[in-house]
């Protein structure tokens, strides 16, 4: 994909996207916690519990949606596929996977944490469609991927529908990353007109066509005047479609857009943003550096601190009495002795369960959380992504090697001596073999 659409000094990023990212990380915690007041039963361990189970939601994707939609190629739905080539070879990107299935709801979205990259079209909303307004919508998609938004927002919506609970905590960020995919979806429409039917298609669904233009900038009008009627947007993923279609009017006529629109006459060089190569044999170098693989570490062992405190809270809820009849004699004085139990193998249990944890989704998406977000990946010594044995196996090794002191050297070798007993490798770049 181009990196080149974010580029200084003509970055199409809206103004104050990475800004409102970072500041909805660092106030997560008391977003949280004030939403903890509407909804009770989360927390903080909770949410992170979401963004796990996200993960590998996203990872077996792709199996549901080949075994459950129609794929798009240059027999089934070839103008789809086509217009998929097209904006993919302008923008300098690979062309995502495309699928089309029954969704009420969504008219299009990506998914996906790593290459191959999925772009799922409602059969509901494409039948409305013309072909200038397919690829706005298109490279709208394509856009999120070039700007790494997919990689966050595959976690926190998996499925592409609203979660009022993302919302809150993410809103802010979420709402300008759409500004900054209509942009690039502008750009690679055939004129405003098919921007505008895009934006309206796929917010009012078949009565789209009807919409009058004026009656909207109106409405707009009308929001900006009254504070009041601001708050609702606050609350959505989404921008209001008023302010999205003033924004891209705005947009059109500014210098950046006429920029752009030069540069796109002829197709972006393609850019390898992954960091790394397809093909041939993993050597020593293209493993991760020691400050990689410990922040990486690091991320993954507050991921399950998350998930222990999660279900520590749980068992605080559901308290066991101890004086019920029915509980074995055995379950009994082993709960007396919880206390101990849990000082001496708290260490044990953490180790256990970070290596379950690693294990299950690196099996799954070649990648923990962590090693996401410092765009690691483990592979196999030929590039290809281990089996879910393969990645049992790692960590089989790793957790041996843990409990006699071993890791602690392999940390400093660029290949860990579980990698080498099972033939993995943890390198740089985030794209899925």
């Amino acid at each position: 994909m181009s990196a080149s659409l974010f580029a200084k000094p003509d970055s199409l990023r809206a103004t104050g996207e990475n800004v409102a990212l970072w500041a909805c990380i660092v106030a997560a915690p008391t977003t949280i916690l004030i939403a903890s007041v509407v909804f009770p039963s989360v927390s903080f361990s909770e949410f992170i519990l979401l963004i796990v189970v996200g993960l590998a939601f996203v990872s077996i994707s792709r199996g549901r949606l080949i075994g459950s939609s129609i794929r798009v190629d240059d027999r089934q739905f070839p103008e789809l596929h086509a217009i998929a080539c097209d904006v993919s070879a302008r923008l300098g990107m690979r062309v995502p996977q495309v699928f089309v299935r029954d969704d009420p709801f969504v008219p299009i979205t990506a998914a996906g944490i790593g290459e191959p990259y999925a772009l799922i079209i409602s059969s509901q909303y494409y039948e409305h469609l013309r072909r200038g307004e397919l690829a706005f919508l298109i490279a709208r998609e394509l856009g999120h991927i070039a700007a790494g938004h997919t990689r966050i927002l595959s976690l926190l919506t998996a499925s592409g529908r609203e979660n009022p609970l993302v919302t809150l905590v993410f809103g802010a960020w979420m709402r300008r990353t759409e500004y900054t995919a209509d942009r690039i979806g502008l750009l690679c429409a055939d004129g405003i007109d098919d921007a505008l039917g895009g934006i309206s298609i796929s917010t009012y669904h078949s009565i789209g066509r009807r919409v009058d233009m004026r009656a909207i900038e109106a409405q707009r009008m009308e929001i900006s005047a009254d504070a009041s009627l601001r708050v609702g947007e606050w609350t959505a993923s989404m921008p209001y479609a008023t302010n999205r279609l003033d924004a891209l009017r705005r947009f059109d006529a500014s210098p950046l857009a006429a920029t752009w629109r030069a540069r796109l006459a002829r197709p972006l060089p393609m850019s390898d943003v992954d960091g790394i190569e397809t093909a041939g044999v993993v050597t020593k170098r293209d493993c991760a550096p020691l400050p990689r693989r410990i922040a990486a570490l690091a991320i993954d062992l507050v991921t399950i601190s998350a998930i222990l405190k999660s279900h520590a809270e749980t068992a605080t809820k559901s308290p066991m009495h101890l004086d019920d009849p029915d509980i074995p004699h055995w379950l009994r004085k082993l709960s007396e002795n919880a206390p101990l139990v849990q000082t001496g193998g708290e260490t044990l249990t953490t180790l256990f369960v970070f290596f379950v944890y690693s294990a299950i989704l690196v099996g799954l998406s070649g990648q923990t959380l962590g090693m996401m977000v410092m765009e690691l990946r483990v592979v196999t010594v030929r590039y290809m992504r281990p089996t879910i044995v393969q990645s049992f196996w790692r960590y089989i090794a790793a957790f041996g090697s843990a409990l006699f002191a071993v890791a602690l050297f392999g940390l400093f070798m660029r290949i860990h001596p579980h990698d080498r007993v099972s033939g993995t490798r943890l390198v740089r770049g985030r794209k899925a073999a």
